[in-house]
């Protein structure tokens, strides 16, 4: 089976295994070999869902089983399936089904649920016979970023009014940096077990410029003019309030797949999401990192049909 889609198997079948046991995303992780991030990334593109919703969502589905087919108690069903107490199972089940379990059994109900996820070679080739991006195979040195970061899930357009922030203080800090182009850096923030299990995966998105000069020396002069800029009077300029919002990040030299993507913002999550699910998997090269970033050019105009920005995917040399 293809590289991407065998990993991924892995995991559902780690999880279809232990669906009645306390499941711990990291171990379903090491089942991949999988950073965090592109684990993440890969399953929800595959699946279409995040890994906690598939797990809620297979639990749900196999105690409706027990709830047609057998005479358990709807306690023990949802004592089995990781609920503690049969309040929290109706719940859960009522946001689901819109009913109650008592009268899902009652009524002999059956709705749509999720079965185990099936993938194949045979799924992949008929995705990418009438529809595929080939990558280009760029290699590039370590580099600084410097920006202003967002963390959370972009629920409500955060990410965009990230990229309004930062184009207002361009012009004041453009001795400092590269203004022919901006990245958008992408990872996820680490988390323990219990987080994982509350929410979906929060990531944190770095709109940001590169650095001209990357040295330690120059690093300590951005932080310097920082704290001069706070000395001179208590104004805040725009300067002054990049500096103190400011997050840099040095990304390392690696090697990459670059995959082009056009430019009408609408249709950029989908092309992501094939890229993840598609077009990567094809290629078969293996992915490195916990992280990838967007490039856009100084050529890049947003929703313009001839216009692209630039996914870049660290990849093992």
């Amino acid at each position: 089976m293809n590289y991407y889609y065998d990993n991924i198997f892995k995991a559902i079948q780690y999880i279809e295994n232990n669906l009645m046991n306390d499941l711990n995303l990291t171990d379903i992780i090491s089942c991949t070999g999988f950073s965090k991030y592109h684990f993440a990334r890969i399953f929800k593109a595959i699946s279409g869902y995040t890994i906690n919703d598939y797990i809620r969502k297979r639990r749900m589905t196999e105690a409706t089983r027990l709830l047609t087919n057998s005479n358990m108690r709807i306690l023990d069903i949802a004592i089995s399936y990781g609920y503690n107490s049969q309040e929290a199972f109706t719940r859960a089940f009522k946001e689901v089904y819109d009913v109650t379990p008592r009268y899902y059994r009652e009524h002999k109900l059956c709705y749509d649920n999720l079965g185990q996820l099936i993938l194949s070679e045979e799924l992949l080739d008929a995705k990418t016979n009438s529809d595929y991006i080939e990558p280009i195979i760029v290699e590039k040195d370590s580099f600084y970023l410097v920006g202003i970061e967002y963390q959370g899930q972009n629920r409500h357009g955060e990410i965009p009014k990230l990229w309004n922030e930062l184009d207002r203080y361009i012009d004041d800090i453009g001795s400092m940096i590269n203004k022919d182009s901006c990245y958008g850096l992408e990872r996820y923030m680490d988390y323990t077990e219990e987080e994982h299990a509350k929410d979906d995966w929060s990531f944190r998105y770095l709109a940001g410029v590169e650095l001209l000069q990357c040295d330690e020396k120059s690093l300590r002069s951005i932080i310097n003019c920082q704290q001069t800029s706070l000395e001179q009077d208590g104004k805040v300029d725009n300067k002054t309030e990049f500096l103190m919002k400011r997050k840099i990040i040095k990304i390392q030299k690696s090697k990459y797949a670059v995959f082009p993507i056009q430019s009408v913002i609408e249709n950029v999550p989908n092309t992501i999401g094939k890229i993840y699910s598609m077009y990567l998997p094809k290629t078969g090269l293996k992915i490195k990192g916990d992280y990838d970033f967007e490039f856009y050019d100084n050529s890049f105009r947003p929703n313009e049909y001839d216009s692209y920005l630039y996914l870049y995917i660290p990849i093992e040399d």
